[in-house]
């Protein structure tokens, strides 16, 4: 789950250090009309995007500038990402006075490891002291992509939006209710969330910008699922982060398809594959997706 989050939600981490400046070739899909024939144009295309990465990655390849220029629409999670807007909202939805330190909100046998991480990114569990748990998780995992070299400015997403205008850009939802998503979490899965970290805290965030970056489409599943297990808390996190969100998302981008706007929807790479994913979802509709080589 640490893994989803590096990808897809640490919106507020400021990147330090140098890293290298990796090439490949991410995977994109095409969208096609029920009983569209073999020679017709797509209906849209589906790109699974990674919303931090090492400076200068080399992501862009032909196929996706090709898509991107006959697309009518841009499509993402979020159109505007203004950095004083997004801190304004996690500041006022992730505070409450009334939680108890940040140590007792974990498990006993993680708290060693709490220790450990917070030392190593040199803050102290006090800063957190208000912080609800599943805020203090992405802002932990954002320290740690920081100290990583993955940067947020470096984004897929930013890259795409600031070079699509002047056409259209459409939100399929916005900052206050991305963050909102993980404010209605329940105690249980925001613990759950926040030991997630530290059970993977020995990983390298770079697995997954990696296996996106080469279009290891496998590879980045089993780690989008990395710590997603069968508890309930488990289960309450994957439904409010990923298959929720999917199926509300399914709707505009078929009415987008379907009104002849071509969209290339660009959403978080944990959000296409799966039973629960945008490309089973509009398969189950009719859609044929396919990957463009």
């Amino acid at each position: 789950m640490r893994g989803f989050l590096l990808a897809s939600l640490a919106l507020l981490a400021a990147a330090c250090g140098k890293a290298d400046a990796p090439a490949g070739e991410p995977a994109l899909y095409r969208i096609d009309a029920p009983g569209a024939a073999q020679d017709a144009e797509p209906a849209g295309w589906l790109f699974g995007t990674i919303h931090a990465l090492p400076p200068d990655s080399q992501w862009r390849r032909p196929a996706i500038d090709d898509a991107l220029r006959d697309s009518g629409v841009l499509m993402v999670e979020i159109a505007d990402l203004d950095p004083a807007a997004v801190r304004e909202t996690f500041a006022r939805l992730s505070i409450d006075t009334s939680l108890p330190p940040l140590e007792q909100r974990v498990s006993p046998e993680y708290r060693d490891e709490l220790a450990e991480l917070l030392s190593e990114a040199g803050v102290g569990a006090q800063q957190f002291r208000t912080v609800e748990s599943w805020a203090a998780a992405i802002s932990l995992s954002a320290l740690v992509q920081a100290q990583s070299g993955i940067d947020p400015a470096a984004g897929v997403d930013r890259s795409l939006v600031a070079g699509y205008a002047p056409r259209p850009v459409q939100g399929l939802e916005t900052v206050e209710q991305q963050f909102a998503i993980f404010d209605r979490l329940d105690d249980d899965a925001q613990q759950d969330l926040l030991e997630s970290i530290l059970i993977e805290e020995d990983s390298d965030p770079r697995e997954m910008t990696d296996a996106w970056l080469a279009g290891d489409t496998q590879a980045l599943a089993g780690l989008m699922d990395m710590g997603l297990g069968d508890s309930d808390a488990d289960r309450s996190l994957r439904q409010a982060l990923l298959t929720n969100r999917n199926r509300r998302w399914t709707g505009p981008i078929v009415a987008a398809m379907e009104s002849g706007q071509q969209p290339f929807v660009a959403v978080g790479a944990g959000h296409i594959g799966g039973s629960d994913g945008l490309i089973a979802l509009l398969e189950a509709r009719g859609w044929r997706v396919s990957p463009v080589h």
